[in-house]
């Protein structure tokens, strides 16, 4: 026999208890409930675990006394909980008043403790309303969890696999050929001439330009296999079960003839190019880091090629490329002795009234030929160099000495500093920076570091360490494009954030996007239920400011707000920003 709701019923509920009169008066109270209830009742642990794991046996609420003949009825919750229905609201309804009885009731898992003294029929129809109330809000944060994971290993704009899946499933290729020896390819791929296309035509454009070339690649590819966008312009393929350099070229080559197919957008026609990397397993070993090495270097001798679209295989040699690291190094390295690198400001406000809460210092640097180096390329090759701490502890200080100067003026306004994760792993971190902190006479609750999400999932156990060191010195930690690659919101209990910035790709279309506005108001109750402070990054117009505001999220940044500006910009546009903005607000 099945239980399930009949006809009208709108809630199922089951009551365990083997006093007779007991469960008829409970029984009697619940159906006097204004809502159409349906009860089922079992008189002991043996039946109730008979009747919950009968197939599509689904009840909405269970009442559960503890003295059983047979047994503790909180023996049940487990099974109930973990076998049947992880959501289903269970009152203990039991002739014991003792508090620590009633304290462990909870701890257990249930949802409420009445005593079978109090009960009537208003407390019993409030725990039904209460009951499904918790079920609804369990079943909204299960949804948001499992959306936060897809968005978390997936890219946004294309639901290619990101960054973060790439490289699990890169791993796991490894591990399997270091096994079974079976043999794998890994792919990347770098557009050309799409920076002229988004210059050109627009954000709108570029992106058409993504998803198309996302949803080649993908079509072509067996289902075994893996094309990933690891941001940018910048795709990942693992082909799996390659054997031999002529098949994985070949397969290479194929990728640049999807790429190179026209792309209609907008009533253009629309062309780019691609320089293609390729690395093999097990001929260059079984390092994930030391394959997608080689294969990035493979893709920038592709990129010598002039023309169209251009394949390179690594031979496990370093490669001398168009993007001369070494050379850049050097440069940076007499910068850093010159103290030429500079930061651009970006303000965060409450879009509500529009008080400053603070700022974001960018680096900005041009080489000593006047080319401006993008941020990316500059921090990914210091962070793979011995420069980088010279470079972080030399950004600290510097942004740290700019804010002394103005904090006074700024309210309570904080300022936000971008970090490797690498620096999590170096000795005498924290009493560095607060070192730094204290010698330039900064409150340490206005500093904030800033780190993406990735960093936790690379070494959570130290990053949790360093985390807390940071925390008990007052030093906030902030978490960047929250939503880009997160594993498992699950790892934002364990760490002691003060603040998140949600990815800006959520809001780019926000708008515009219901999913991406579900989204966005999940990570809202969310936040709120863990007390974190919550940021938009991205924000360009006024009516995502007002959206994001009606649903709750009230800090915000983005070009819609101001741009970054140079450090001795920043006092005169308070002013301004202040005179125009919080008066108005008042």
């Amino acid at each position: 026999m099945e239980y399930r709701r009949n006809g009208n019923t709108e809630i199922l509920a089951l009551i365990v208890d083997d006093d007779d009169v007991d469960r008829e008066r409970l029984a009697r109270m619940l159906e006097r409930c204004s809502r159409p209830i349906q009860v089922v009742e079992a008189s002991s642990q043996a039946e109730a675990l008979e009747i919950i794991r009968r197939p599509a046996s689904h009840f909405d609420i269970v009442f559960l006394d503890f003295g059983l003949e047979d047994g503790d009825g909180r023996d049940l919750v487990p099974t109930i909980h973990g076998e049947v229905d992880p959501d289903c609201p269970i009152v203990a309804v039991t002739g014991f008043t003792d508090e620590l009885v009633a304290a462990a009731s909870i701890k257990s898992g249930m949802t409420e403790f009445l005593t079978k003294r109090s009960l009537s029929p208003e407390r019993v129809a409030a725990s039904v309303e209460e009951g499904i109330a918790w079920r609804r809000y369990r079943e909204e944060l299960r949804r948001a969890e499992e959306e936060l994971t897809h968005r978390s290993l997936h890219d946004p704009l294309t639901d290619l696999p990101n960054r973060t899946l790439f490289l699990d499933r890169l791993g796991q290729a490894c591990a399997r050929a270091r096994r079974s020896g079976d043999p794998f390819a890994v792919v990347m791929i770098d557009l050309d001439r799409f920076k002229e296309i988004n210059d050109s035509f627009g954000h709108a454009a570029g992106d058409a330009v993504l998803t198309t070339i996302a949803r080649r690649l993908r079509a072509q590819l067996r289902e075994v296999d893996t094309v990933a966008r690891l941001g940018g312009d910048e795709f990942a393929v693992l082909l799996q079960n390659i054997s031999g350099s002529e098949a994985a070229m070949t397969m290479a080559s194929k990728l640049v003839g999807l790429v190179e197919q026209p792309i209609a957008h907008d009533g253009r026609v629309l062309h780019v190019g691609a320089s293609l990397g390729v690395a093999q397993c097990p001929l260059l070993g079984f390092s994930p880091a030391g394959l997608l090495s080689a294969a990035d270097d493979a893709m920038y001798e592709a990129k010598r090629g002039i023309g169209k679209a251009v394949v390179a295989r690594s031979s496990g040699q370093r490669h001398s490329t168009p993007f001369d690291r070494t050379g850049m190094l050097v440069e940076l390295e007499e910068a850093l002795e010159d103290r030429t690198l500079r930061w651009h400001w970006q303000p965060k406000v409450d879009m509500r009234d529009g008080r400053v809460l603070g700022f974001e210092a960018l680096v900005r640097w041009c080489d000593p030929r006047g080319n401006a180096i993008p941020a990316d390329h500059l921090i990914k090759a210091v962070e793979q160099s011995p420069l980088l701490e010279a470079f972080t502890y030399h950004s600290i200080d510097t942004v740290l000495g700019q804010f002394s100067r103005i904090q006074d003026e700024l309210g309570n306004a904080a300022v936000c500093i971008n970090i490797s994760a690498r620096m999590l792993e170096r000795s005498g971190f924290v009493d560095k920076v607060v070192a730094l902190v204290e010698r330039h006479g900064v409150d340490p609750a206005r500093v904030t570091l800033e780190l993406t999400e990735t960093a936790l999932i690379a070494n959570p156990g130290q990053a949790r360490r360093v985390i807390e060191q940071l925390h008990d010195r007052r030093v906030g930690l902030s978490i960047d494009d929250f939503g880009a690659g997160f594993t498992s919101f699950g790892y934002l209990r364990e760490f002691a954030v003060s603040e998140i910035k949600i990815d800006r790709s959520y809001i780019r279309r926000f708008a515009e996007n219901r999913f991406d506005q579900s989204l966005v108001n999940s990570l809202v109750v969310l936040c709120e239920s863990l007390g974190i402070p919550l940021v938009a990054e991205g924000v360009e117009d006024a009516r995502t400011r007002e959206m994001l505001v009606s649903l709750g999220c009230h800090a915000g940044q983005g070009y819609g707000i101001c741009r970054p500006m140079p450090y001795e910009d920043v006092r005169p546009w308070v002013e301004g920003w202040n005179r125009d903005h919080i008066r108005s607000a008042a």
